[in-house]
């Protein structure tokens, strides 16, 4: 079985039984609660007694900077600069997911994700504002858009060409796993492996610091506007098509260079719930002299030496949805 679809079904199976299976927990007096009287002879120095405590709040994302699409396609939209990892963009899944588990299976990091709940935009908000940037890239996403809710256009695979294909994988890759289902593509899972932190110029200390204290995963990919068409129409037309295309990668210490795409889909079909499992993997190669391993250690002194820049933050929106998460050791 290809590793990808066990653990997805192993994650789907741990799921069913921490729903199922009772929790009882004895009420607890709460330490912190005050008792007294009401009237006026209330003895308001036990006030004083009161400790204050401080807690850390993850991370949110404004609303007003994204889309919600039903054919989930994630377009990059850059926020606040704080937020980011060194000079890495943040991946646009985190715009419409949180993160509800991760676990590191050999080599290979694996999420697990649950939607935000908000509505879906109608396509042709997003058309019109792609094309502000260029006209073609508005007929592109479009394109894109329907041809991914197609059902008879699916080709079905087996899973043992999944795990062929996997097997075959010398690079860096990115891998999503999707749900297709009366019309709604819905992100259940997304892998990568560690050449992927090292082209992003990171090692597992950052990379697990940074989503425990965010919520939001780090991204390669440029969202400059200089990058931001060729971005896209990779984007668009090589995951459709399936064909190799080149675009910029940015590394955590700002460095730009080339970066060869492979993407290759596989779809499985569900009978019981008239569903496609959508498998989509981005194999990366690159030049891996760009970044030594001395580099990425010279970064984890750096990261943990600004982290409180990520961790403390002032948040002025006034409108934002909270990324809750949780992890399994």
């Amino acid at each position: 079985m290809s590793n990808f679809l066990f653990n997805h079904k192993t994650g789907k199976e741990e799921k069913i039984i921490c729903i199922t299976k009772p929790i009882r927990k004895e009420k607890r007096r709460n330490q912190y609660t005050i008792e007294f009287k009401f009237g006026s002879d209330i003895d308001v120095s036990k006030l004083k007694q009161v400790i204050q405590i401080n807690q850390q709040i993850p991370a949110y994302i404004p609303l007003s900077l994204t889309f919600r699409l039903e054919s989930d396609i994630f377009i990059p939209i850059q926020f606040d600069p704080n937020l980011q990892l060194g000079a890495l963009s943040i991946d646009p899944i985190s715009f419409n997911y949180r993160i509800v588990r991760y676990d590191k299976h050999h080599n290979n990091y694996i999420f697990h994700f649950e939607p935000i709940d908000r509505p879906f935009t109608p396509h042709q908000v997003v058309k019109t504002t792609l094309e502000k940037y260029h006209p073609s890239l508005g007929e592109l996403f479009e394109a894109y858009h329907f041809n991914l809710l197609k059902k008879e256009k699916i080709t079905v695979s087996t899973e043992e060409e999944i795990k062929e294909y996997e097997n075959s994988i010398r690079h860096s890759f990115a891998v999503y796993i999707q749900k297709k289902q009366k019309g709604i593509i819905t992100t259940l899972m997304k892998s990568i492996n560690t050449q992927y932190l090292q082209l992003m110029g990171i090692n597992d200390q950052i990379f697990q610091d940074y989503i425990n204290q965010t919520g939001l995963l780090p991204w390669c990919l440029s969202t400059d506007n200089n990058q931001f068409q060729n971005l896209i129409t990779g984007m668009f037309q090589g995951a459709h098509q399936q064909i190799n295309y080149t675009i910029q990668a940015l590394n955590y210490n700002g460095q730009q260079f080339e970066v060869k795409i492979t993407p290759k889909v596989f779809h499985i079909y569900n009978q019981e719930d008239d569903s496609y499992l959508q498998f989509m993997f981005f194999e990366q190669e690159y030049n891996s002299q760009i970044m030594t391993q001395n580099q990425i250690d010279q970064n984890m002194i750096e990261y943990f030496n600004q982290r409180s820049k990520i961790v403390k933050m002032d948040f002025i929106e006034n409108d934002y949805t909270k990324r809750c998460k949780y992890r399994k050791l």
